[in-house]
């Protein structure tokens, strides 16, 4: 059982941690950071929910959507890549207006898409390799 003051710890300190991912993820394709850097960030909050609430409950909570989300998101930065070619080059930047109504518009390029992708891998590659980890580590047969 998990002491009180790494429950608390966690409470207070993964929300923070998913905000910097969010903006790791979010300024890396004009600036240091990006998709995997941002990934790292998310299995660092994920690692501090195993170590507060044990390998078995975040296993529970997330580990039926840790496969299927390499796959995803190797779907999505191929198809950030391939999006380039629609305009004549592989990995060329597109980028996409999306009118949002009376809150304007948002424009996302597809390095921002890409990022993503990473994003997703790298999350849910490191999630499942720290899952495995602790279950080796608690002798319990993942």
């Amino acid at each position: 059982m998990p002491e009180l003051y790494l429950r608390l710890f966690d409470r207070i300190l993964t929300p923070v941690l998913l905000i910097l991912t969010l903006f790791l993820l979010l300024r890396g394709h004009n600036l240091p950071g990006g998709g995997f850097i941002a990934g790292l960030m998310a299995a660092t909050a994920f690692q501090l929910q195993i170590l507060s609430q044990g390998e078995a409950t975040v296993r529970g909570q997330v580990g039926r959507f840790l496969q299927p989300g390499i796959g995803i998101g190797l779907l999505v930065a191929l198809g950030a890549g391939l999006a380039g070619v629609l305009d004549s080059d592989f990995f060329k930047g597109l980028w996409f207006d999306i009118p949002l109504g009376a809150l304007g518009h948002l424009e996302i390029g597809t390095p921002v898409i890409f990022d993503l992708g990473v994003f997703i891998v790298v999350t849910c590659v490191v999630t499942s390799y720290l899952l495995g980890l602790n279950a080796v580590a608690e002798g319990v047969d993942a």
